[in-house]
């Protein structure tokens, strides 16, 4: 298993649209943005006296919140006037079914308006803007990455942020994520205010690409802006531990942990994987420590186990024999015995080892049986005991893992014995 799995980063995409406030307008009304004049503009047009007077009504009841009478007498007009006048029409039936959360029948207004290309360039570009934004609201998304991706290549004026970012939305939306990224950093390149919605996005798709690094200092940015946000830490040292920084990783997740952001059992525990991980066993003890006197982690026999190998790994004998004994008082096999056993036999406390080992192989069940035989030979030998020796390599002879060292020394103690005879 690769070292990294041990710790989960959950990176989620994010689906939020960014929609704007539609309103309804007349010609003339309401102004379409400050873009820049294209270099040779439309001619204006006008409209006929009835379908000013019928818009203008509607434009007045829409204002009152009588959308449906306001439909009804647009609807009357659609078929009024020339294509200039019903494009009109269609645009306030648009933004009259908006304004009762119709996106569906909205859109297919805006869309009938665009289609005449009878409008002035500010109105059917905004109006083009608008439609792509509503068909991704709809998730038409297909209809959406067209209608946007025309609007961003024809408009006059330079096209808001937000539009890159409707489009980066409705490409992640179809697994294209390769181009969602450039339109993120176009909107994010464009924009004074960066929104955390937009960032969040782009680490979406940053790890969908398996891009950590864009990760990496996508979170950073959110960090930023959110520092209380510890969800963010985590997935930071997440994306640092899956770029091969371990040191950098921890130094995050330690970060973290010391302002408070650490608090669930999975993550002390990645925490103290981590730790291990870099060689640093007496912090992986402390934080283990630390949270099963908190109670922020159960005393069990796992994370027992655990805080012991670290008071192992970093020499703190009174430590890990404190630890080790609860566990051996109370386990059904004797592996924390044979650990307590091989402690002491590293520091060449033979007796100590022998009794401890003695009660492990009593007590049985252990993975590692044949190692607990070889070590209570070498005790054995360390008291100079020979006969004792080999009763204990006879037994770790039988073992797979020990077999051939254990008869090593067999035939080296026999040798050794048969010299001294002579």
């Amino acid at each position: 298993m690769n070292k990294r799995s041990s710790v989960h980063v959950a990176i989620a995409v994010n689906c939020a649209l960014w929609t704007t406030t539609l309103a309804a307008t007349l010609l003339g009304g309401v102004a379409w943005g400050a873009g820049a004049d294209c270099a040779t503009p439309r001619k204006p047009e006008t409209m006929n006296e009835a379908t000013y007077n019928g818009t203008k009504d509607a434009t007045e009841l829409l204002s009152k919140n009588k959308f449906d009478e306001a439909i009804q007498k647009l609807q009357k007009l659609t078929d009024t006037g020339g294509e200039f006048d019903k494009a009109i029409v269609w645009s306030n039936l648009g933004f009259a079914y908006n304004s009762k959360n119709d996106h569906v029948n909205a859109a297919k207004a805006f869309a009938k308006a665009v289609a005449s290309n009878t409008l002035p360039q500010q109105h059917q570009e905004q109006l083009t803007f608008n439609l792509g934004q509503l068909y991704i609201v709809n998730e038409q998304w297909d209809e959406g990455i067209k209608t946007l991706q025309k609007y961003l290549a024809e408009a006059c004026g330079a096209p808001p942020a937000s539009a890159h970012i409707f489009l980066a939305n409705a490409l992640s939306q179809q697994k294209r994520y390769k181009e969602a990224l450039p339109e993120i950093d176009l909107a994010i390149s464009k924009s004074k205010k960066i929104e955390p919605s937009w960032l969040q996005l782009k680490l979406a798709i940053s790890y969908e690409v398996k891009d950590f690094k864009g990760c990496a200092d996508t979170l950073l940015a959110l960090i930023g802006m959110v520092p209380t946000s510890g969800e963010y830490w985590r997935q930071l040292s997440g994306m640092l531990l899956e770029l091969g920084q371990d040191r950098e990783s921890v130094a995050v997740l330690a970060l973290a942990e010391r302002q408070g952001f650490i608090n669930k059992p999975q993550e002390f525990k990645n925490l103290y994987s981590i730790y291990m991980m870099i060689d640093a066993p007496f912090k992986a003890g402390m934080l283990l420590q630390n949270a099963i006197d908190q109670k922020k982690l159960a005393a069990d026999e796992e994370n027992l186990d655990s805080l012991a190998n670290a008071w192992i790994n970093a020499r703190e004998t009174t430590r890990a024999e404190g630890t080790l004994k609860r566990l051996a008082a109370v386990a059904e096999k004797g592996d924390y015995y044979f650990k307590l056993g091989a402690m002491y036999g590293d520091e060449e406390r033979w007796k100590d080892s022998i009794e401890m080992l003695q009660k492990a192989v009593q007590k049985g069940g252990m993975k590692r049986a044949g190692e607990a035989w070889m070590r209570l030979a070498v005790a054995h030998y360390g008291l100079k005991d020979l006969p004792s020796t080999q009763t204990a390599l006879q037994k770790a002879v039988t073992f797979d893992e020990t077999r051939k060292q254990a008869g090593e020394w067999l035939r080296h103690i026999g040798g050794a014995q048969q010299v001294a005879a002579r």
